[in-house]
């Protein structure tokens, strides 16, 4: 028995699927990520940003932790008077 996540799938409809989604996961992130990024018109906005990628890519922190990071030192940018678009 293969060991769980490995490629040793026997159906072909179901490698064929895995083989798809993938792909289709990344141009569906970039297809958001695009238009969402252009919507950015304040300097912290672009700073958080990279700090965001920085921590995802290289540090490897999780998704759901850099997220809300993001959105707490947003947050606290606006309550503090900050620029907002």
């Amino acid at each position: 028995m293969a060991p769980p996540g490995s490629r040793g799938c026997g159906n072909a409809g179901a490698q064929a699927f895995l083989d798809g989604a993938g792909p289709s996961a990344i141009g569906a992130i970039l297809g958001a990520a695009i238009p969402l990024a252009g919507a950015l018109h304040e300097w912290w906005q672009f700073v958080l940003l990279g700090a965001a990628a920085v921590a995802l890519l290289l540090a490897r922190r999780g998704v759901v932790a850099t997220l809300v990071a993001a959105g707490a030192i947003g947050a606290i940018v606006g309550l503090a008077g900050g620029t907002l678009p």
